[in-house]
């Protein structure tokens, strides 16, 4: 007879999954926007993830400061990389300047996520970095042990995703960013900068990835490809929650963020991966639109 679980290992996996749960939401949340505004899906997104890390890394060694400290000058990296990046790669898919300019932006991104591997293989090696702790040591709570650095990851997590929930709902640039992606013709008719917007967009996705990437770097650690399984988890969670959809990202890294640590800590992890896939399939062909994503009538 297999031994049942006990209710502190539960209780901790679920803690787990609420801490992956709201760092995939940050990278749901940064490509649903991406999309939204841009129409584009940027498969070089997990390299922004890892330059989070390395930024936070290199940012807390070099400058000598607490890895707390060092943790805006990672999510500032991530803006800052995205932005020459929308420039100079991105732009000319939604100004029209080029033809097929889906598959363009396909191409070019996946093209630079192989360029910033390579790029962060030969500056930094293929060693694996792991940066301090946030905060060392552990906490007992009844039964359960939780590390500080659990705790200031998940709140850390929860309190950005708020605020850029806020900043997207009740800010003039965020309610512009609705705005272009419900109907872009109406924005562009309106006196909307399109360039502008979709500027400040691509930062913002590239920052929120950069921001989970600090935030799991001292607990997962940090290396070239790091940004590969993120990535894929983060199109996961856009289809669970409906492509373009900001809420359905935060719910949909929820879900899959407690069934991945639910699965690595009963069974294993090699299986976390395949339960993400087999969740994606069955929303592919029940529900495609996720969650709270809408539906298009064909005529």
């Amino acid at each position: 007879m297999i031994p049942l679980p006990s209710s502190t290992l539960i209780f901790n996996l679920i803690i787990i999954g609420l801490v992956l749960g709201a760092i995939f939401s940050l990278m749901g949340m940064g490509l649903n926007l991406v999309y939204g505004v841009m129409r584009i899906i940027n498969f070089a997104y997990g390299e922004f993830y890892m330059v989070g890390g390395y930024a936070l890394y290199y940012a807390a060694t070099l400058l000598g400061v607490s890895t707390v400290l060092a943790f805006p000058f990672a999510a500032l990296a991530g803006f800052l990389v995205a932005l020459p990046v929308e420039r100079l790669l991105i732009r000319d898919t939604y100004t029209k300047r080029i033809e097929r300019a889906d598959e363009y932006a396909l191409i070019g991104t996946f093209a630079l996520s192989i360029l910033f591997q390579n790029i962060a293989r030969e500056i930094f090696g293929p060693f694996i970095r792991t940066p301090k702790p946030y905060f060392p040591g552990l906490i007992q709570i009844f039964t359960l042990t939780i590390s500080w650095d659990r705790i200031f990851v998940f709140i850390s997590s929860v309190t950005i995703l708020i605020l850029v929930y806020g900043f997207i709902k009740k800010t003039w640039i965020g309610r512009t960013w609705q705005g272009v992606s419900q109907n872009r013709a109406a924005a562009l008719a309106l006196g909307v900068d399109i360039k502008r917007v979709s500027f400040l967009a691509f930062g913002t996705g590239g920052m929120l990835a950069a921001t989970a990437g600090a935030l799991l770097a001292p607990v997962l650690s940090i290396y070239p490809h790091v940004g590969v399984v993120p990535l894929i988890m983060g199109f996961v969670i856009i289809v669970i929650g409906g492509l373009g959809s900001i809420e359905g990202a935060m719910i949909g890294g929820l879900i899959i963020g407690i069934i991945n640590a639910m699965i690595s800590g009963l069974l294993s992890p090699a299986y976390a991966d395949v339960a993400a896939y087999v969740i994606l399939m069955i929303f592919l062909t029940l529900r495609p639109t996720g969650l709270f994503g809408e539906r298009v009538r064909r005529a």
